[in-house]
């Protein structure tokens, strides 16, 4: 795409999905943090469900902290590889409180430190919480950016996030991921995609290709 046409098509992005909000269900930081930990390899609606009886047996980061393992993998079992992810919500709510005073990290490095927190996951902790300018890259987002062009195919989703903040950078990140999100949900799905409803199909590359 030029760079008129990223224009266009962030404008009608907007227009598609006006009003967008974080997908996973918080009170505070570190439920954000926790949230986004669960969410790999997960719906956010199963790590939805899981959150609302995790936060509910443990409100305080200091009861999260020394809950059993087992005890947190029972509430989380919906999400999927829930041994793991016990183990990582418990030890990082531990390190939260020994190291960083019950403050979830600003900075992205120290973040990634944490047991469960990759660079995606980090990124959109920081995007969705302060705003930085991080445009996190899901299989979704991954995937409806090779197809429309904006990206070459075989990047990793590094390179992809790169390029993204470069070429994207006159719209707010963080709501861009969630519209890019919403049209891999809706529209531009993995297997079978909607291309003929598709609102943007005019500005995919993949899409044109099927017009012609």
């Amino acid at each position: 795409m030029t760079r008129v046409e990223i224009q266009e098509f962030l404008k009608r992005l907007e227009e598609c999905f006006p009003h967008t909000e974080c997908f996973l269900h918080h009170e505070n930081d570190w439920q954000l943090l926790i949230a986004i930990l669960l969410s790999a390899q997960a719906t956010d609606k199963s790590v939805n469900e899981a959150t609302k009886v995790l936060f509910f047996h443990f409100p305080t980061l200091e009861s999260l902290a020394k809950a059993e393992e087992e005890e947190i993998e029972k509430d989380i079992h919906k999400v999927g590889l829930s041994r793991s992810k016990a183990k990582n919500v418990k030890k990082t709510a531990q390190i939260l409180l020994e190291k960083y005073g019950a403050e979830v990290p600003k900075d992205r490095v120290e973040l990634e430190k944490l047991p469960g927190i990759g660079h995606k996951t980090s990124g959109v902790f920081l995007a969705e919480e302060y705003q930085y300018p991080y445009l996190p890259v899901d299989t979704h987002v991954h995937r409806v950016t090779e197809r429309l062009g904006l990206v070459p195919k075989g990047l990793t989703p590094d390179e992809v996030e790169e390029i993204l903040e470069r070429k994207l950078k006159a719209s707010v990140p963080i709501e861009t991921h969630r519209r890019l999100i919403l049209l891999g949900r809706n529209y531009c799905l993995a297997r079978n995609p909607h291309c003929l409803d598709c609102p943007v199909r005019e500005f995919c590359k993949e899409g044109k290709k099927k017009n012609r």
